[in-house]
């Protein structure tokens, strides 16, 4: 297991969180990173991406594209499903090009819109009709607190109407937290199809820095391994002092590479 820098980690620090990425991370030893925020998260930024100047940017910080954060899974109709399944499937062609190996997002709507879970599961068969049957990106589902994908028989639906292992679960330890689900269950639960984990901390539902909340973080990545999860973890943070993100990303590469064993 390695550690991954999302670029939401810089987020409301820098203008630019993939820029201020691609600076800052690899000094402090990150050798992954994934593309969150605007750049790639709404229908018309993922198919304006532009996948050659990116690609170089990425190379030249000496860092490797590991995922991608694509608009949401669902929609509000037809329509909104169409467009955001295209704009996924937009996305895998990006994270090919990007030597990425994932795209992870959570659903579009709040739990409580009705059909919302449906309209999920129809876009995720949707971009697999519409990428190549050979392609060998993941497709994830995340949880968010108060999302339609938010509790563990959310996932299981899902998956259980789409038995493509292409597609497959990102554990996000925050919003599991923060919605009252038991993360270490839910690892043994998705452990076959479990391709990506969030890495947070938190306060109830508050985002903290890593080590400094409520969560057992050496107890999830001690179940982890003996799930033998095969990927790696992606830093999130979305603390609530983003002026202080800079000292919480060094702060959770030491923590985190001295849980794992990595050599600093």
């Amino acid at each position: 297991m390695d550690i991954i820098c999302a670029s939401i980690c810089y987020r409301g620090y820098a203008e630019d969180e993939v820029a201020a990425t691609l600076e800052n991370a690899p000094k402090i030893g990150y050798r992954l990173m994934e593309i969150h925020g605007p750049l790639i998260w709404s229908v018309d930024a993922a198919h304006a991406f532009d996948i050659d100047t990116m690609k170089a940017k990425v190379d030249a910080s000496g860092m490797k594209c590991a995922g991608l954060y694509p608009p949401g899974w669902g929609g509000q109709d037809s329509a909104d499903v169409d467009a955001r399944a295209g704009a996924i499937a937009r996305c895998v062609e990006i994270a090919e090009g990007l030597g990425a190996t994932h795209l992870t997002t959570s659903g579009a709507q709040r739990r409580t819109d009705p059909g919302a879970l449906d309209r999920v599961t129809a876009c995720v068969r949707e971009v697999l009709q519409r990428i190549p049957a050979e392609s060998q990106i993941k497709l994830t589902l995340e949880p968010h607190h108060g999302n339609v994908l938010e509790q563990a028989e959310d996932f299981q639906t899902v998956l259980d109407a789409i038995p493509d292992e292409r597609v497959g679960v990102c554990l996000d330890t925050g919003h599991f937290h923060a919605s009252g689900v038991n993360t270490l269950a839910a690892i043994r639960q998705f452990a076959s199809r479990l391709y990506a984990v969030h890495l947070k901390d938190h306060l109830g539902v508050v985002s903290v820095g890593i080590g400094r909340g409520e969560l057992n973080l050496k107890e999830i990545i001690e179940t982890l391994q003996a799930v033998d999860y095969q990927g790696d973890l992606t830093l999130e943070l979305e603390v609530e002092d983003p002026e202080n993100l800079p000292h919480y990303t060094e702060e959770a590469y030491l923590y985190l590479s001295g849980m794992l064993g990595l050599r600093l």
